[in-house]
């Protein structure tokens, strides 16, 4: 994987935090508060702000300076390969499936492209796959598919418009469980989800 792909691409609040803070620094000369960001970001708390501008200092982004100063760090856009896939959105127990631009790409390996149909990546935010080896902060590959096998790890979407990453399993009953793999979460148990894709690989940022 070309690791500046990588770096180029934002969750769809990384991207808010970014936006607002361009345009606050070029109205106001100043970085603005951790309230101030969270409040813009649609997120409670300033430790969670704190997160994401860390995100984005990772990714490459912004640099943190003396006195709570922000420097915005201005990227060329990288050429994207025949096998960038969208990075579409962040996914977890209980929280909705956000749409980013398309402008957010990842350069993925070309066998997990080729043959597969559609394939797109998303960002996992929370530890309910944390021993399948899936952590906060990667980046699944997920096969676009409408079905699931038993055991497979997928994607789906609840009745009430969330998503979350999971392992499938179909009840004798006909109702679906999707089974977290953390022993400290319990199994979610639905009548019936849609299954967005299945996932095929992930990517993990080490620095």
């Amino acid at each position: 994987m070309n690791t500046h792909h990588l770096l180029a691409t934002l969750s769809p609040v990384q991207h808010r935090t970014l936006s607002f803070l361009r345009d606050y620094l070029a109205e106001h000369h100043h970085a603005p508060s951790l309230n101030q960001i969270a409040s813009a970001i649609g997120v409670k708390s300033s430790s969670t702000a704190h997160f994401h501008l860390e995100r984005l200092v990772r990714k490459g982004f912004i640099q943190r300076q003396p006195g709570g100063a922000i420097r915005l760090i201005e990227t060329a856009s990288p050429a994207l390969s025949n096998t960038a896939v969208p990075l579409v959105g962040v996914i977890a127990a209980g929280v909705p499936l956000e749409a980013v631009e398309h402008h957010a790409f990842i350069d993925i390996p070309s066998h997990l492209v080729s043959g597969r149909g559609e394939v797109f990546c998303l960002e996992v935010s929370g530890e309910s796959m944390i021993d399948a080896h899936i952590c906060d902060g990667d980046i699944v590959i997920i096969k676009k598919q409408d079905y699931a096998d038993d055991g497979q790890i997928v994607a789906a979407l609840l009745p009430d418009g969330s998503a979350t990453l999971k392992t499938f399993r179909r009840l004798k009953n006909g109702n679906v469980m999707l089974i977290p793999a953390n022993p400290t979460m319990k199994p979610l148990t639905v009548d019936e989800v849609r299954i967005q894709g299945k996932v095929i690989g992930l990517f993990r940022d080490f620095r």
